[in-house]
């Protein structure tokens, strides 16, 4: 009873908000806010713009989505307000924004779930927060980059099947691709595409299958290998690099390996971090609720850098 009772703090928002991330809110300084009518809905969002960078040069941008039950502001402190040190040093913008009822509508069919059970256009908005947010600065329109976590890995990856003309490139943490969206993802351009997902994932099962809340399914998801290799198809990869084990830095349980498929379509790419040990979390992040409740947080590897220098290193190609 005890487990799920803070299982559903989790879910309704309570861990990434105003309970233990509020220790973290200092991370969330320099975020500026604003809001927008969009589709029927008052959508908002947070908007890191580095101090570094020069306003005539065309700056990439980087949206980092909450994931389900979260925050976009939660999420600047989940992540130790690290994109927001990586965009100071870099000179990237980062953009927070928020799903309607803490979720984002990510192609999964449920009526448990608002945004789901409304159909809630989050691809339009976030297209529109492109827009909007494109008239303000001067944005690099080639090197617009999309990551989340969970219902956030999961909206990333809607964006990469739907509009890769857009997001260049999606980083999808502790997620795949729902069994209801699959037969919908038919992008019509190569996208980059980074996995990262822990084998231990309590929640989104690294082999597949349903996603378990509180005894209820929240979709049933192909296993990461799944995923990985239709992303391999679709952008054409034909060769595998052998698989890396990266140094064992941390006592923490977790270990990392990394998968690189070369010879890809112009544009396209796919790496896979497979975290052995890791759970339902962010590498590096937040270890926002016990092991025994999500599983371990990795410490080999930060997310936020391996995700941006992913990112950072694509911007030689042509799309």
């Amino acid at each position: 009873m005890k487990t799920n009772l803070y299982l559903l703090l989790f879910l309704v928002g309570c861990t990434l908000t105003t309970c233990k991330l509020s220790t973290y809110s200092k991370y969330a300084k320099g975020l500026e806010e604003y809001d927008m009518q969009w589709d029927g809905y008052k959508r908002s969002y947070y908007v890191h713009y580095p101090n570094s960078r020069n306003p005539q040069k065309p700056a990439p941008l980087l949206f980092v989505l909450h994931g389900g039950g979260g925050t976009a502001k939660g999420m600047s402190g989940f992540t130790f307000g690290r994109f927001n040190e990586l965009a100071e040093r870099d000179s990237f913008i980062v953009v927070y924004p928020q799903g309607i009822g803490k979720q984002w509508n990510d192609g999964r069919k449920s009526d448990q779930v608002k945004a789901w059970k409304e159909n809630v256009d989050d691809v339009g908005f976030l297209v529109n927060l492109v827009e909007t947010l494109s008239a303000n600065y001067t944005i690099d329109q080639d090197r617009v980059f999309t990551c989340g976590i969970s219902n956030g890995g999961f909206m990333s990856t809607r964006l990469a099947c739907e509009r890769p003309d857009i997001f260049r490139g999606a980083a999808i943490v502790t997620a795949t691709i729902s069994e209801d969206f699959y037969p919908l993802c038919n992008p019509q351009q190569p996208a980059a595409i980074l996995v990262m997902n822990g084998t231990a994932d309590k929640l989104v099962p690294y082999e597949g299958g349903p996603i378990k809340v509180l005894g209820k399914t929240r979709g049933v998801v192909l296993s990461t290998d799944d995923y990985v290799d239709f992303w391999k198809e679709r952008n054409g990869c034909r060769r595998e690099l052998t698989e890396v084990q990266l140094e064992d830095l941390q006592d923490d349980g977790t270990t990392v390996s990394v998968r690189k498929y070369q010879d890809c379509q112009e544009g396209g790419s796919v790496v896979l971090y497979t975290v052995h040990g890791g759970g339902h979390t962010w590498p590096g992040g937040l270890q926002y609720l016990g092991e025994n409740l999500v599983g371990k947080t990795c410490r080999d590897i930060v997310a936020c850098d391996v995700i941006w220098d992913y990112f950072k290193a694509l911007k030689s190609q042509t799309f």
